[in-house]
């Protein structure tokens, strides 16, 4: 992961973090993967079932999996809708948000909308149902002072065509869509990939809405569901059980990690300044991860989620 400021300490963690890499992709991770199509497209995806057969083959002696499912072109909207002041719209007896997106990134076809994050930022994000949750780029992250410096961040490994790469995990307080607000959205942190957008965002984080494009007049049209107590907090059931997924592998990890530092016949246990270092990353790396899960939980609990998918 490469930033453009104040990069140094952090790229010192992210190489401690490479000495855990064969360990992370030996073990049954809850793995986010990165790739790009045939058109340029970055996407990231947890699960194999709809990836195109040609990438599997390509990347099976890699270990990686990957899944792709763009949104792209719905055509025109059919039916009668009635317009109103705010620029939204009503189809039949449903409220809709007609939010604008910029279609084009050079000659390859996106789906870019503006989100304000935490009231503050605004910056341009590709729609992409193939992007599981939120990914930020570092620039970003670093606006939004999700990026400690001094290591104070939660490392995980994303899978790619070209190996494995690491990422930071934060939680975004709040994030603003047109007249759409969602709040508590863990995100992923990579390096900068694009100059037309500054991160993905997937469609299960606005799993309270039904979803299509009107791509002659480049807009996303957003209509909201009936409450649900299937959906808990406005997340779906994929939503919590993957974020959990997630985050108990990792603590789990560390936990085991920070064992072995204890341990006196451990393999950390060499007197040395790089050990010493690397003990403090563990502990380090233990302590952040179990503060994310925490809070986590305590939103699960909050919003009632049922028990069997906080595993």
């Amino acid at each position: 992961m490469n930033f453009a400021i104040r990069k140094k300490p952090f790229i010192v963690l992210v190489l401690f973090l490479t000495l855990f890499t064969s360990l992370l992709i030996g073990s049954s991770c809850a793995e986010i993967y990165r790739w790009r199509d045939d058109q340029g497209r970055i996407h990231f995806s947890d699960s194999l079932h709809d990836v195109p057969q040609h990438l599997r083959e390509k990347t099976r002696d890699n270990g990686t999996t990957y899944e792709t499912a763009n949104v792209f072109s719905s055509g025109d909207q059919g039916g009668q809708v009635g317009a109103r002041s705010d620029g939204n719209t009503l189809a039949g007896n449903e409220e809709t948000i007609s939010i604008p997106f910029t279609d084009k990134e050079g000659l390859a076809d996106r789906v870019i909308i503006d989100i304000t994050f935490n009231g503050t930022v605004t910056a341009p994000i590709m729609v992409d149902t193939g992007s599981p949750g939120l990914v930020l780029s570092a620039s970003l992250a670093a606006q939004l002072g999700l990026i400690d410096y001094d290591g104070d961040n939660m490392l995980v490994l994303i899978g790619g065509i070209g190996g494995t790469q690491v990422a930071a995990r934060a939680i975004v307080d709040e994030i603003k869509i047109d007249s759409i607000r969602e709040r508590f959205i863990p995100a992923h942190i990579i390096s900068d990939s694009s100059a037309a957008y500054q991160g993905l965002i997937g469609m299960d984080i606005l799993s309270q809405y039904s979803l299509t494009i009107n791509a002659s007049e480049r807009r996303l049209i957003a209509i909201k569901l009936p409450p649900s107590p299937n959906r808990p907090g406005g997340r779906n059931q994929s939503w919590w059980q993957r974020n959990f997924r997630e985050l108990v592998y990792y603590t789990n990890f560390w936990d085991k990690q920070a064992e072995l530092v204890s341990n006196i016949d451990g393999p950390y246990t060499v007197a040395t300044s790089s050990s010493e270092r690397i003990k403090e990353f563990i502990l380090t790396q233990q302590r952040v991860t179990h503060r994310l899960y925490d809070k986590l939980e305590n939103y699960a609990r909050q919003n009632s989620v049922p028990r069997h998918w906080r595993k």
